[in-house]
């Protein structure tokens, strides 16, 4: 298994004229450590990227296991702040450097993005990160359960309810032929998302890329799908929630504020009725639909997506043995157990109401994680048995570093893997290049196989 790792050297992004920002890095290259070793971070203020003497630099640093340290120092252009932390166990730890103005209060950046809202800088760390495990339990029943629900689905013929063309696009799309596509699915949802395919493909001739969505409520993507399918791909992005495609937006933030309100933070103590059963369900029914057609060359099928996305590609995977590769940007709702660990991990973003509602008493809290626990993607993984890529970020507040790599570790040895680590690197800004290089490379490699038989037909 090969790693790739970014060096570790961190400002918030080019400098404009008088912008601020912290520079933070490890002792270590690639921010990991074993068990024992002492780590120690380094932290710069700069200004327009050069050092600043003066600036009040706040600082919070938090690791697995409870510890907490926050306090504040003043810049110094010559000799930058340290800190030093003892690893004992496989673990994590994140820091982030927040620069105080002058009224003590912290600069909002004119464009904050993701988790990056004020001036300043950020870095993690791990320890002995392949042998970070899942804190809670596959559930006995696991399988059988998700047996019963892919048998539900079986149950419901693949039936091609709608394929309406788009032919109303910009004329740069032209190269591929789009339709808003949905397929018979569960409960009456359909897999509702855009397909593409190059125009004048052959049969059997193209692998085909399914593209599955971030947390969110909206509609499938034509400039995601023209992305792959330009390359050679017969592509499908479907939506999340199996909802209409191309509507006003005000028909997304509708469903938002109404009954997909925070769907993702919330606690769903009975496993039939969790918004995640017929979403993994529906990306089943997906990868099935893109098998059924005649431009599918029968023998590469790609799923890749990020986040809420990475979850349903580990699932997806995990679920369905003929995907031949995996491309799972920061995936999430993973290890939720690991903050009610004896030994508690890093608490997380985004999910504070489904954290406090399980937090009602032993009972309740078991209850709810077991609940949680049949969607936990870290069960997934060790059903995979296509290539695999991840992505995670050490200060990626959504998808804690434990998180990710308790996905990770539980995929089987025997599968090619690859996880991308970026230290410094946020939820948006973690992704899993390796993957899209490899896709790019498989599809590179048809269109040539595709371009040699057509030459020696046409020798014949």
């Amino acid at each position: 298994m090969r790693k790739m790792f970014l060096p570790v050297l961190f400002a918030a992004a080019l400098c404009s004229a008088g912008e601020l920002t912290v520079q933070a890095s490890a002792d270590r290259k690639d921010a990991s450590y074993g068990s024992g070793d002492v780590a120690t971070i380094t932290a710069t203020a700069l200004e327009d990227g050069k050092p600043v003497s003066g600036k009040t630099v706040n600082y919070v640093i938090l690791a697995d296991g409870g510890f907490s340290k926050r306090g504040k120092f003043v810049s110094d252009a010559a000799k930058p702040w340290t800190f030093s932390y003892r690893f004992s166990y496989p673990s994590a730890l994140r820091a982030e450097f927040t620069i105080l103005g002058d009224d003590g209060k912290r600069i909002p950046l004119k464009k904050g993005y993701d988790q990056v809202r004020y001036a300043g800088g950020r870095i993690g760390l791990v320890c002995d990160p392949l042998k970070i495990l899942p804190a809670g339990k596959t559930p006995g029943d696991f399988d059988a359960f998700w047996k019963a629900q892919l048998d539900r689905l079986a149950q419901v013929k693949m039936v091609e309810l709608e394929r309406k063309k788009l032919d109303k696009l910009p004329s740069v799309y032209n190269s591929v032929d789009f339709w808003d596509v949905k397929v018979s699915c569960v409960d009456g949802v359909p897999v509702s998302g855009y397909l593409g395919i190059p125009k004048k493909a052959a049969p059997k001739s193209l692998p085909a890329v399914l593209l599955v969505q971030g947390a969110g409520v909206g509609s499938a993507s034509p400039s995601s799908v023209f992305n792959w399918a330009k390359k050679g791909a017969v592509c499908m992005d479907i939506n999340a929630h199996g909802i209409p495609n191309g509507q006003p937006k005000e028909y997304y933030a509708g469903l938002y504020k109404g009954r997909l309100k925070n769907y993702y933070s919330k606690v769903y103590p009975d496993r039939e009725k969790h918004v995640f059963l017929n979403m993994a369900l529906r990306v089943v029914r997906a990868l099935e639909y893109l098998r059924s057609l005649p431009e599918w060359n029968g023998r590469d099928l790609i799923i890749r997506g990020a986040s809420q996305g990475g979850w349903q590609a580990v699932v997806g995977a995990g679920l369905d043995p003929k995907v031949t590769m995996c491309i799972a940007g920061v995936p999430g709702f993973a290890d939720f157990d690991g903050e009610f660990a004896p030994v508690r991990r890093m608490q997380r973003m985004h999910f504070g109401g489904a954290i406090r509602a399980m937090k009602k008493g032993p009972e309740e809290t078991a209850a709810m994680l077991k609940a949680q626990s049949y969607f936990d993607p870290a069960n997934f993984a060790p059903k995979i048995g296509c290539d695999t890529y991840l992505s995670v970020g050490y200060v990626d507040l959504s998808c804690p570093t434990t998180s990710v790599y308790s996905i990770y570790n539980r995929i089987p040895a025997s599968v090619k893997k690859h996880i991308d680590t970026f230290p410094g690197g946020v939820h948006a800004k973690s992704p899993a290049t390796k993957g899209s290089a490899a896709l790019s490379e498989l599809l590179e490699k048809n269109k040539k196989q595709l371009s040699e038989q057509g030459a020696s037909k046409a020798e014949k």
